[in-house]
């Protein structure tokens, strides 16, 4: 069904992938931008224009601490992605590195979008990886899709609870 777009006066699609299911409210997401300039001053992170970003802090930077290590500090993920199955038993380095790559591409070009924890029993065909992010959870779901196929489910619950990403094989 193609809704109405009330910017272009035209319609658009709606998504399939799940990102856009429902208003999710998210308690951490700050309200107005911070004072500017600000530096978190736990991972380093700076607000430039209005965006955290890795770039060097401004001379006279306040210490404001980021929306990631908030969720850090609190121990409160955005997202939890659990894997299973006999294939993550036989593959569990390879996966793993593939998680790495994938959370540091995300962490590079977006701070707030970062691993929290990683809780693997692959032996077991279990591992609980949880993140400060959405996206990020998402985007390492749907690569490891890519590169391994397999099934994956998600759950976008609405009031702040977390995005639960199951992916087997």
């Amino acid at each position: 069904m193609a809704i109405p777009s009330p910017r272009s006066g035209g319609v658009h699609l709606p998504r399939h992938d799940g990102m856009e299911a429902g208003h999710r409210s998210d308690p951490y997401r700050e309200e107005g931008l911070p004072v500017q300039p600000s530096v978190c001053p736990d991972c380093g992170a700076s607000v430039h224009r209005g965006r955290w970003s890795w770039r060097a802090a401004e001379p006279g930077a306040k210490p404001h601490r980021c929306p990631a290590c908030r969720r850090i500090h609190d121990r409160m993920p955005a997202g939890e992605l659990s894997l299973g199955g006999s294939f993550l038993a036989a593959h569990d380095e390879e996966i793993l590195r593939l998680l790495d790559h994938t959370e540091t591409r995300f962490r590079q070009e977006h701070p707030l979008e970062r691993r929290m924890a990683l809780q693997a029993d692959p032996a077991h065909g279990r591992v609980l990886v949880t993140y400060t992010g959405t996206h990020v959870t998402h985007g390492v779901a749907v690569a490891l899709l890519d590169a391994f196929a397999g099934t994956m489910e998600a759950d976008w619950p609405e009031g702040g609870a977390p995005l639960r990403v199951r992916w087997s094989r």
